[in-house]
């Protein structure tokens, strides 16, 4: 375990936010209640205030920096904390801060910390290719990637990502890429940008895309939440967990929330106020659940549990939890002749790694880049259906590198989430390597790796998982969770796979939304976060636009969609 610092001015910060969370809600006065201060929940928190409304953004965890709250700074600067720090990112888990900031009552990892994932995460960041939202079929009309550059181009005019963190335009700690570059070449494959080149899925390679700005990790808490708080429409509350929205009928009216002290009270909407569900893939479906929304065996599992669920005749037997996706990993460890290793990561945190930490100061260096070295994405066909994979590869040790393969778009298994009496979220069907389809394909590829890898004069050696059956044993979760609130035009209430319509409403209710990554029919073909970013910023527009609609009903007024 390793330490931080309790600097003055985190302490004083925490101080000031801690009166802020004591203050009482201003109850009737919200206009949009948002549950979960993760990427989607900042961001439709921001762009609704943006809008001039009334917001109030829920989250149950603690601040992560210097400015939401944090107290636990690095030893050599107390402006930061472990996990502003990119060159920290692999090591986050090691802190004492760590279990402050993962769920408790999740089956799956899951974050519960202010900016969720994207705060913890090794801060890989994929431009979605377009084939993500066009093949398939799962993405409905309107959400194709013609549909969705407009939310593109608003994120990444924010949040970019960036190949090139180092203000001094140098990589540090090439050995890992030079090794694997001149492998990847040697088969053929194509050196590419994977932010200029999203749609280059096939035999690619590039440097790591990292969620990193002005050498710090990026992010909605950086990019997004400055913004809403400027204005005095915006409120953001934490330590406050939301156990269930509060119905009358198809209407909400409220959610009920549990601070940190344990209390719980009502917290209400305005007349015509929304509440936006963005708790994660993990979290929306339990309060889906509490709230009599769901299928009827979660509903009654919830209300054994105690929770206030609505009367019977108010449930909304949707399939939530119905579909669960994830990407699989296969671990492939190799041991190479070249030159690199892993940072000395005590020595960074206790402030003795003076060379490195020198440079940071200057914004160079080592400390501003992330865990990866190299990003590869193929693909594979098999009877007729192509799936993806991507390789996010690291240094495991000196001269040994580790490849986190994921298997991603194009995967067919889904499972299923539900809930127990303990109010914890469970997966009670895995979602990996279900269908034949999806075993055969990761053989497929496993076994391409092998022969690549072991072919004589690569001057590479399987390590650790020494042979197919092997690596497709080591498989874990990507921790990429999708579809358990699943948008689609087939509704539930009739039979159908969908829990949100194509505007993210909850169908059978007036004016419940979902924007995270519960409502994605299908997996992302890398890392998950921009995908969720760039759907978060398209559905707060069209949530705006019904809202918008909706306030000129009657008055003879077309509204165009805002943001579109």
């Amino acid at each position: 375990m390793r330490y931080l610092q309790t600097g003055y001015q985190a302490a004083l910060v925490a101080a000031i936010s801690g009166l802020t969370a004591a203050s009482s809600f201003q109850n009737g006065s919200y206009d949009y209640i948002v549950v979960g201060g993760g990427p989607a929940g900042i961001i439709t928190a921001e762009r609704f205030t943006e809008a001039g409304k009334k917001v109030l953004l829920l989250e149950r965890g603690v601040g992560p920096t210097v400015a939401t709250g944090a107290n636990e700074t690095l030893p050599w600067n107390h402006d930061l904390t472990a996990v502003d720090l990119p060159g920290m990112s692999a090591d986050i888990g090691n802190t004492d801060a760590w279990t402050n900031y993962i769920c408790t009552d999740t089956e799956g990892t899951a974050a519960c910390v202010l900016g969720g994932g994207v705060t913890l995460n090794y801060m890989v960041f994929v431009h979605p290719p377009d084939h993500d939202f066009d093949d398939n079929n799962n993405w409905p009309s309107g959400w194709k990637s013609n549909d969705l550059k407009p939310a593109s181009e608003r994120l990444y005019q924010r949040n970019p990502g960036t190949i090139l963190p180092s203000a001094d335009g140098k990589r540090y700690d090439q050995g890992l890429y030079n090794v694997l570059s001149n492998f990847f070449s040697n088969l053929g494959w194509k050196a590419v940008n994977m932010i200029t080149q999203p749609n280059e899925k096939h035999q690619a390679y590039s440097y790591p895309s990292w969620n990193i700005k002005d050498q710090k990790r990026a992010g909605p808490v950086r990019t997004y939440l400055p913004l809403a708080q400027k204005s005095e429409n915006f409120s953001l509350r934490l330590g406050t967990k939301v156990l269930r929205v509060v119905r009358d009928g198809s209407r909400v009216t409220g959610v009920e929330v549990q601070t940190s002290s344990g209390k719980t009270e009502i917290v209400t909407l305005a007349a015509n106020g929304r509440v936006v569900l963005a708790a994660g893939a993990l979290s929306t479906p339990r309060v889906l659940f509490n709230s009599g929304i769901g299928p009827k065996k979660q509903i009654e599992t919830a209300q054994k549990s105690g929770i206030s669920v609505p009367s019977e005749n108010q449930w909304l037997e949707l399939p939530v939890g119905v579909g669960l996706r994830d990407h699989p990993i296969f671990s492939i460890v190799v041991q190479t002749n070249g030159s690199f290793g892993v940072p000395d990561y005590d020595r960074i945190l206790n402030g003795t790694d003076r060379k490195d930490i020198a440079l940071y100061r200057q914004g160079s260096g080592l400390l501003t880049q992330g865990k990866h070295r190299m990003i590869f994405f193929t693909s594979n066909e098999v009877n007729g259906k192509t799936v993806y994979y991507q390789g996010s590869c690291a240094p495991d040790a000196n001269s040994v590198l580790g490849i986190t393969a994921y298997m991603t778009h194009g995967a067919t298994s889904t499972g299923v989430l539900g809930i127990d009496s303990t109010q914890k979220t469970v997966i009670e069907q895995s979602p990996y390597l279900q269908t034949d389809a999806d075993k055969q394909a990761a053989s497929v590829f496993v076994k391409q790796m092998i022969r690549d890898i072991t072919a004589p004069g690569t001057g590479l050696k399987l390590t650790t998982n020494l042979n197919e059956s092997a690596i497709i044993d080591s498989m874990t979760p990507g921790i990429h969770y999708t579809s358990t609130a699943k948008m689609g035009t087939d509704s539930g209430l009739n039979g159908g796979s969908s829990v949100v319509d194509t505007n993210t409403k909850v169908y059978g209710m007036d004016n419940l939304y979902v924007v995270d990554g519960s409502i994605h029919p299908d997996l992302p073909t890398g890392n998950i976060q921009s995908t969720i970013m760039i759907v978060a910023e398209a559905a707060a527009a069209r949530i705006l636009g019904q809202d918008a609609h909706a306030s000129h009903q009657g008055k003879g007024n077309a509204t165009a969609c805002p943001f579109a």
